[in-house]
C-alpha cells in the first residue's frame, strides 16, 4: 500500500484552517486505498516550512506529497491522481487578477493557475486548453500531488522552492514558478487536472469584483 503524506501549510501567526479544507482533511482520513498521514506544519517564512516538509517527506519513505493551503481546499479527491503516477500533478485554483487601471475590457478577472512559457516576455501565461489532464510548464502551490522521485534527485531536494531574484535582489521568480523551472531541469514533467479544482477563499473588496465583473459582461455584451 502506497503511503501519502498529506500536508496543510500554516504559519505561526495564522493558524486558521477553513472548515472545507478541515472537510476535506476529515475526508482524506478515511482513504482505503492509501497509507496518509496527516501533518500541519507552521515554520517561516513559507519556503522554509515547504523544505521542512520535503525533509520529513524523504526521510518518512513517503511515496506521495498532497499539499494544500488552509484556503484552498480540493473539490474531490486528489488521491484519485495518483493513480496516473505523475511527477508533479497540480489542482487548478481560481486565482483573483483585476487592476482597474491597466486591466483589458473583456478580460475575465480571474486565472486558474496552471501556466505555460512564454518565450516572448520571459514570463507565464495560463494555460489555454481547459479539460482533463494536460502538460504545463508551471504550476501554483495552493493545492499539488508530488511523487517522491522528485526529491530523490540532489537539486530538487534541496532548496527547491527557494525564490530566484534579480540582481538587484527583487523577486524574479517565486517560489512556486522556482520551482517548476527547476523540476523541468531536472527533467520531470508537470501536470494539472481540470476536472479536479479547487475552492480558494480570499477577502475582497465588493466594489472591485463588481468593477471586474461589470467590464467582462459590458465587452461579451
Amino acid at each position: 500500500m502506497k503511503h501519502v503524506l498529506v500536508t496543510v501549510p500554516l504559519s505561526p501567526e495564522n493558524q486558521t484552517i477553513h472548515s472545507l479544507s478541515a472537510q476535506a482533511l476529515l475526508n482524506l482520513q478515511r482513504e482505503q486505498r492509501y497509507k496518509v498521514d496527516i501533518k500541519l506544519p507552521c515554520n517561516k517564512p513559507f519556503e522554509n516550512n515547504l523544505h521542512h516538509i520535503i525533509n520529513s517527506f524523504v526521510d518518512g519513505g513517503y511515496d506521495y506529497w498532497l499539499s494544500f493551503d488552509p484556503d484552498n481546499p480540493p473539490k474531490r479527491n486528489p488521491l484519485d491522481l495518483i493513480e496516473y503516477d505523475k511527477d508533479i500533478i497540480g489542482l487548478p485554483t481560481p486565482v483573483w487578477h483585476f487592476d482597474e487601471r491597466n486591466h483589458p475590457k473583456g478580460d475575465r478577472p480571474f486565472y486558474l493557475n496552471a501556466y505555460d512559457f512564454s518565450p516572448e516576455t520571459d514570463g507565464y501565461v495560463e494555460h489555454a486548453l481547459k479539460e482533463g489532464i494536460q502538460q504545463v510548464d508551471a504550476i501554483g502551490t495552493g493545492c499539488f500531488l508530488i511523487a517522491r522521485r522528485v526529491f530523490l534527485v540532489e537539486g530538487m531536494r534541496k532548496g527547491a522552492f527557494t525564490r530566484k531574484l534579480n540582481s538587484d535582489g527583487t523577486v524574479r521568480r517565486g517560489n512556486d514558478l522556482s520551482f517548476c523551472e527547476r523540476a523541468r531541469n531536472q527533467g520531470f514533467k508537470i501536470f494539472t487536472h481540470y476536472d479536479y479544482p479547487c475552492m480558494h477563499f480570499n477577502n475582497l473588496e465588493i466594489n472591485e469584483v463588481v468593477k471586474g465583473c461589470f467590464q467582462t459582461i459590458i465587452k461579451r455584451g
